[in-house]
């Protein structure tokens, strides 16, 4: 089994690592209170895996939680991925690379796995709770990132820290100017992740001669893509996708 915890949800899918075949997988919310419940219906009907491996991006009582069902249910112990400095031919650009978050760095592999016989520098963009963008060049070396608030995360603090912008959020995205400050909330933050992302893209072309593969995953990926100027494919699941690269290592 394969386990991605972020910050909002927790995506898991069974995996054959000797066919590299995915199996049945599935999504539930990281609601901390009821994460017994939620491990119990949604797994108590699979059969029993040989290995566990997670990204964990939310802390220390989600994974002992998660440890203590998966010892009690399957008898196996949860193994944890961590950052690296080098792995599957990418090198982190990270100098104290254990800061560097894990979802990120198993986005990177993947992404780097799976578009590195195209010989171009990689774009990953995961517009998850937060908004990050890191980039690889075409020898595999990481080249850094960015991180900022998420779609919904950037409504939030302007809510939650102005007096006159007390909305509700929205996701109905547009780059026109509004006639509403829920809709000049919504348009606003929308078109700052476009714009963001745009720019990026266009620079790293500046330094690749215009060879950029474009990656997007992450919850927001969908809304944005659309409006992106450069073609950007959609990876739904490129951290399970890293997480599958390590599966058939001990």
């Amino acid at each position: 089994m394969l386990l991605d915890i972020g910050n909002s949800r927790i995506k898991w899918c069974l995996h054959d690592n000797i066919e590299n075949r995915f199996g049945p997988a599935g999504a539930m919310p990281q609601n901390k209170s009821g994460l017994k419940e939620l491990f119990s219906e949604h797994w108590n009907h699979i059969a029993c895996p040989n290995r566990v491996l997670v990204s964990n991006v939310s802390g220390l009582a989600i994974a002992e939680k998660l440890d203590a069902w998966i010892k009690k249910a399957w008898q196996v112990d949860t193994e944890y991925v961590k950052t690296e400095a080098q792995s599957h031919g990418v090198r982190n650009a990270y100098p104290d690379y254990c800061k560097l978050g894990v979802d990120r760095w198993l986005a990177i592999i993947a992404a780097w796995h799976r578009y590195q016989c195209y010989q171009e520098a990689i774009c990953v963009v995961d517009c998850g709770t937060a908004m990050t963008i890191d980039g690889i060049s075409n020898s595999g070396l990481h080249l850094g990132g960015l991180i900022l608030p998420g779609y919904a995360m950037m409504q939030e603090i302007l809510a939650n820290n102005t007096s006159d912008i007390n909305t509700i959020r929205m996701t109905t995205p547009s780059f026109d100017f509004s006639n509403s400050t829920e809709q000049g909330v919504n348009s606003g933050c929308y078109l700052a992740m476009v714009a963001t992302i745009d720019r990026v893209v266009s620079s790293m072309k500046n330094d690749y001669d215009g060879r950029v593969r474009c990656i997007i995953t992450g919850g927001n990926a969908e809304l944005v893509i659309k409006q992106l100027a450069e073609e950007f494919e959609y990876e739904p699941n490129l951290v399970l996708q890293g997480l599958a690269l390590f599966s058939g290592q001990a």
